[in-house]
């Protein structure tokens, strides 16, 4: 439950499956589904309610070499090599694969990431005016004399509490 199928394709135009293939995903309760081949009843897995990345959507039937070759393997989609227990995150903009041995790590410096840029949005909204005020930010890089620094340190957010200041990256 709640796992990702990444399913390498034999074409991005091919069809992965559909409706009735993904009815079991459903069923099995998968956390989403990632191919860089195409999906087609792309209506019904939308109302599957699982997240579903693909290359396209198609009408064609994918071809009958498109069945299950194995399960828990390695496979390359698009030149990424995505292993099992690999964590895979995607949204809107799209989906990265991070190696497991690295995905604690990954996940600490991209949380530290979203709240500086919560406290940025939320200053800018009170102080409205040019963003590159508070650049370049670029984590474990922020200078804390800098104007991101002195604003972050009035959230108590110090080089003691966190991985994105200059000289104290853990990476």
């Amino acid at each position: 439950p709640k796992e990702v199928l990444v399913m390498s394709s034999t074409g991005p135009w091919e069809s992965v499956g559909g409706d009735i293939k993904f009815l079991r995903l459903k069923q099995r309760n998968i956390g989403g589904l990632v191919t860089d081949g195409s999906v087609r009843d792309t209506d019904e897995i939308i109302n599957y309610g699982f997240p579903c990345f693909s290359y396209n959507t198609t009408a064609r039937q994918g071809p009958a070499a498109m069945q299950p070759w194995e399960c828990n393997g390695v496979v390359s989609l698009s030149g990424v090599t995505v292993r099992p227990g690999d964590a895979i995150v995607g949204d809107q903009d799209g989906v990265v694969v991070v190696p497991a041995k690295v995905a604690d790590i990954v996940y600490s410096i991209a949380h530290g990431r979203e709240e500086i840029e919560d406290i940025v949005k939320e200053e800018l909204t009170k102080n409205p005016g040019p963003p590159g005020k508070f650049y370049p930010f670029m984590s474990g890089k922020i200078k804390v004399d800098s104007p991101l620094g002195q604003l972050l340190a009035t959230k108590g957010i110090t080089p003691e509490n966190s991985n994105q200041f200059e000289g104290t990256a853990n990476w």
